[in-house]
């Protein structure tokens, strides 16, 4: 009798998603399929957190629209009030969670596309076609009131902008920094007496058509990082040093033509670094600061052409890319974008990228975020239909959620040999007593067979993946070894996983796949 010929895959999906390459040469760490899933600390593939509700919708304000905007402000005193925007209002999150109207009165609000940023007691509100409004403390009750209307300071001021309205602002350097698409605005500083005004004071205005490569671009965003000032516009980067004091000593410092930004709200600071929607996938700004002069690589290689072709989707579904969210969480070591109109969140894991740059991606499907908050304490808020929902726990709001996996094609180094599937053995970290399923497929006619068992709570085992260069693992979790039975054959063969995420931690350590070979075909 034949031996069994064994394959052991330590750690599925470490790599993340490759739906780029030829599937049948691709490395046993990638994965076909990832959905609902995260690459943990130590490096298993596992199930996303989910989501628990937070607020009180009040008085029906949302009517069962969902939350686009979420935002913190930081009192004077160091409190925090939240910030929401959603059918055509904005809301205050009361201590109790539930949602106030606080829009001004004979002020109309016509999209809920707003960008908030926060500084000395002030966060400036600011979307298209909008006039910009303040919220503040500064008298002790909450008001929110047009930026024309401050009467605090010595106010009203006229701003500078007139009714060419800013889409886009951020707080740097001790002042507000807006924009029309052409034009940049900086407010009076936080020493100035008139701050907040966009007008008189240390105000002024700067537009960056004469720098730019073919004298005409569309900003896009703004943001602040490691003293410079770098504006995304469609096409082009540019980067601006001594904002710190800008009727001194700004002065240009650096243009990277033919790259740039496409969603305002997709860019996000990783502390060392800037990442952002370009319209060729997730970029890196310090990669293209080194690499401007030598083709570019791209965080999203890996899945490309399948991320592109959302972001198209996305295009042509709501016009545009406004609705797009982004959010970089520390404490999750992961970057997350989300595509709303396709329930769609792509997930890239920023611990340790791959040798060639890309970083390791998954998606989570059939996940509508609208709306998201890297807060203060570091807790991510997710907009939701009604309200705030609270990323964590296994349960998106008291219900199951589906997380599947599926390897790339295994030759076993005999790429012409049939083999045939007589056991798999697995590895599942946690999830007792839920249904997980093991799945084989042969020649890449997807899954073929299905092998359900129930987790059991297993027993605390000490097993170390350190010595495959992977990551440290923690001893003393719960493990089931489960073994079962295979059935079918192929000259490849693809094992995946799929489970009913509900209530407990579930990931996977280890692939164990034995076959019989056959005939040479």
């Amino acid at each position: 009798m034949k031996q069994l010929t064994p394959t052991s895959i330590v750690a599925p999906g470490f790599f993340g998603l490759n739906t780029q390459e030829s599937s049948v040469t691709l490395s046993s760490n990638y994965a076909l399929t990832a959905d609902n899933c995260i690459i943990d600390q130590y490096g298993r593939m596992g199930a996303r957190k989910g989501w628990t509700m937070q607020t009180v919708d009040g008085a029906d304000e949302l009517s069962g629209q969902v939350v686009e905007g979420i935002f913190e402000h930081v009192n004077a005193d160091n409190t925090v009030d939240i910030l929401v925007s959603g059918n055509n209002k904005v809301l205050l999150q009361e201590d109790d969670f539930t949602l106030t109207d606080i829009t001004p009165s004979l002020y109309t609000i016509s999209n809920n596309n707003w960008k908030a940023s926060n500084l000395n007691d002030h966060s400036l509100l600011v979307q298209q076609d909008q006039e910009p409004l303040i919220f503040t403390r500064e008298s002790g009750s909450p008001v929110l009131h047009p930026e024309s209307s401050h009467t605090a300071h010595g106010g009203p001021y006229t701003p500078s902008f007139g009714t060419s309205y800013p889409r886009d602002g951020i707080a740097a350097y001790g002042r507000f920094w807006v924009h029309d698409g052409a034009t940049i605005y900086w407010s009076t500083d936080i020493a100035d007496s008139a701050f907040p005004a966009f007008s008189g004071g240390t105000s002024g205005t700067l537009n960056i058509a004469a720098v730019l490569p073919e004298n005409v671009d569309t900003i896009v965003t703004l943001t602040a990082h490691n003293d410079f000032l770098i504006i995304f516009c469609e096409r082009n980067i540019v980067i601006y040093s001594g904002a710190n004091d800008p009727l001194g000593n700004f002065q240009l410092n650096d243009i990277i033509d033919g790259v740039g930004c496409i969603a305002r709200d997709s860019v996000q600071s990783t502390g060392g670094d800037l990442i952002f929607l370009s319209d060729t996938g997730i970029r890196s700004l310090g990669r293209l600061i080194q690499e401007k002069s030598l083709p570019m690589r791209d965080l999203t290689k890996n899945v490309r052409d399948d991320f592109l072709s959302v972001v198209n989707t996305e295009i042509t579904v709501n016009s545009g890319l406004n609705k797009v969210k982004s959010i970089y969480s520390e404490n999750n070591a992961f970057y997350l974008i989300s595509f709303p109109s396709q329930s769609l969140v792509y997930c890239l894991d920023m611990r340790q990228a791959l040798e060639d740059g890309a970083a390791r991606v998954t998606s989570w499907n059939k996940h509508k975020i609208t709306a998201m908050l890297r807060t203060r304490d570091r807790e991510v808020f997710l907009g939701k239909p009604n309200g705030i929902g609270v990323y964590g726990g296994y349960q998106d709001n008291g219900n199951k959620y589906r997380m599947r996996f599926f390897s790339s094609y295994l030759d076993m180094g005999q790429p012409t040999v049939k083999k045939i599937l007589k056991r798999v053995n697995v590895m599942v970290v946690g999830g007792s007593g839920q249904i997980f399923i093991v799945k084989a497929g042969f020649d890449y006619y997807g899954a073929a067979f299905s092998y359900p068992f129930e987790i059991n709570a297993g027993q605390a085992y000490e097993y170390g993946i350190a010595e495959y260069g992977l990551a440290e693992y923690v001893a003393g979790v719960l493990i089931d070894k489960v073994s079962t039975p295979g059935q079918g054959s192929g000259e490849v063969v693809q094992i995946g996983f799929e489970a009913n995420v509900n209530g407990q931690e579930l990931s996977v350590q280890k692939l164990d796949v034995f076959v019989k070979t056959g005939r040479i075909n």
